[in-house]
């Protein structure tokens, strides 16, 4: 690729995130990218006993099957918003509410 190729592609790139931006999208489809990404970050087993993720501001609201995962994931949240953050390689997430 020639580096007027590159330089095209990071315009289009930089246009494209600045419209998502301006529109407010940029935010929704981080959350997306979570909730999509939610089994490969804490695993299949909490990915099966996890369900109707969704998010009030910057806090991802979780409900759990079972009272006893619910403690477990209570004390692994931070290393839960850490490892988001490092798969989605933004941070933005300042709480996770466990139900």
């Amino acid at each position: 690729m020639n580096l007027e190729s590159e330089d095209n592609i990071k315009s289009i790139s930089e246009a494209l995130n600045a419209f998502l931006k301006n529109n407010g999208l940029d935010d929704k489809i981080r959350k997306a990218k979570v909730i999509a990404l939610w089994k490969d970050i804490v695993g299949p087993h909490i990915a099966r006993n996890t369900f109707n993720l969704h998010f009030n501001n910057n806090a991802l609201i979780v409900n759990v099957k079972s009272d006893a995962l619910k403690n477990e994931l209570i004390f692994m949240k931070n290393q839960i918003i850490k490892n988001i953050h490092q798969t989605i390689q933004e941070e933005f997430i300042e709480d996770i509410i466990f139900y």
